[in-house]
């Protein structure tokens, strides 16, 4: 028996081990693997050397964050195909008087709206849509784009709804929606202040480039619709955008509605006692039975929208995890940090450290779910600096959260490159400066 407990063990070790470096190299010189295969073959491998049984691994998923991330993804879905990130950006050019006016909007809004959904989305939707932008205004699109990433990660802090390791925090341990944003808003909005200063610091020549205040000056002079009508003209993305949301107004207006009372509902969670899972995926739900009715959206273009490969990363590290615990392996990985042994509880200077560097050797999900195993599920400051730290060191690399690597190939797809020592040279201070920032708050002020 003894002996059958250690092969498992080792079993499980090696499968971990594997899983875990999949995920941090994922490119190799003949093949790519991307985050999901790797935790589904590592899914795959636990349970055929039998280290997790069949009824165990579907047991083991948790439905909670799932259903939380296609709730929100179907709003965010919605909100795109509505035209509202036009609408955003072109405004966000409406107010800039100056280029660090635009880099300052760019940053807070970036920001405020990965607060609000998930943080990934925002990116992924918002990337073309600065590029573009910033080749109108003549300036150079790289600064603006890493104080995208920056942003869209500093934001997400401040919600259980910001980013998908924020979610699975509070789906695990019942912090609720509210207590979990008075805590980190602040951290969020002091870290975004500074991280806008030390950018400008870094960026500032060529962030001073551009023709913002010639745009400012026309649009004062010729009026914004006009001034709309001429910076539209020619691009064909952002005129679809444009026609969308004139078409689909109505629809664009219930989904604002869907989503403000979503995020009503979010705070008043522990009043109605409701889950935050369930609250999203009814807003999800309520968006995909509404906009078709009042738009020419189809429901399936809504759930075409939905980041699939999130879910079944998901899915893929549950059940790896689950091997981790059956096999036992989970105490050894204890006993390995100190300050995670038994009847040990690590300080949130030390978590955050040790979080800051796992979440750069294998991004912040994977080093969320492994740590969150080994946290008591009473420590709310523990866990509240986990979900800040993890995200806030994501800045440090490219490969440190998966909203960099998706401002970074969606750049690259148009044809501009952010070279990974350029956004190291600025991300890594800007990651040390607010992980201290954060982590000084959580233990003076809470």
């Amino acid at each position: 028996m003894l002996r059958y407990q250690m092969e498992t063990l080792w079993i499980a070790l090696a499968i971990f081990l594997v899983t875990y470096a999949l995920i941090s190299i994922r490119r190799f010189p003949k093949f790519k693997i991307d985050r999901p295969a790797a935790a589904l073959v590592g899914a795959g491998l636990m349970i055929v050397f039998g280290v997790v049984k069949p009824d165990v691994a579907i047991g083991a998923i948790n439905m909670d964050i799932l259903i939380l991330l296609v709730g929100m993804m179907i709003l965010v879905a919605g909100l795109e195909l509505c035209g509202f990130f036009e609408w955003v950006s072109l405004r966000m050019i409406k107010y800039s008087r100056n280029q660090f006016m635009f880099l300052v909007l760019t940053m807070v809004v970036t920001g405020f709206l990965s607060a609000l959904v998930l943080n990934d989305t925002i990116v992924l939707l918002f990337t073309p849509i600065i590029i573009r932008t910033c080749r109108l205004l003549k300036s150079n699109p790289v600064p603006f784009l890493i104080a995208e990433a920056l942003a869209a990660n500093i934001g997400s802090v401040a919600t259980a709804v910001g980013n998908p390791q924020n979610a699975y925090i509070a789906t695990k341990t019942g912090i609720s929606f509210l207590e979990f944003s008075a805590k980190l808003v602040p951290v969020s909005i002091v870290c975004m202040a500074v991280a806008i200063l030390m950018l400008y610091l870094f960026y500032r020549k060529d962030i001073e480039k551009g023709s913002a205040q010639d745009y400012r000056r026309k649009i004062l002079s010729e009026g914004w619709k006009a001034f709309e009508e001429e910076l539209v003209k020619g691009d064909a993305s952002t005129t679809a955008g444009i026609r969308k949301m004139k078409e689909r107004r109505l629809g664009l207006y219930a989904l604002l509605g869907i989503t403000a009372a979503t995020f009503i509902a979010f705070v008043a969670s522990h009043v109605i006692d409701a889950p935050i899972a369930i609250i999203a995926f009814v807003g999800g739900v309520a968006a995909l039975f509404t906009v078709p009715l009042m738009t020419d959206v189809k429901a399936k273009e809504m759930l075409a929208g939905v980041d699939w490969s999130i879910i079944l990363f998901f899915v893929g590290l549950f059940v790896v995890l689950q091997g981790v615990r059956d096999s036992n392996l989970l105490a050894d990985i204890s006993n390995f940090f100190p300050g995670f042994g038994a009847n040990e509880t690590p300080t949130v200077a030390w978590l955050t450290a040790l979080s800051a560097l796992l979440s750069n050797l294998v991004s912040n999900v994977p080093a969320v779910l492994l740590l969150g195993e080994m946290i008591p599920i009473t420590e709310t400051q523990l866990w509240l600096a986990l979900a800040s730290s993890s995200t806030l060191a994501g800045n440090a690399t490219i490969l440190g959260a998966a909203a960099n690597v998706i401002v970074v190939e969606k750049a690259e797809a148009k044809g501009v490159d952010v070279n990974f020592w350029k956004f190291t040279l600025v991300g890594f201070p800007i990651a040390m400066v607010t992980l201290f920032l954060s982590t000084l708050m959580l233990i003076l002020l809470f």
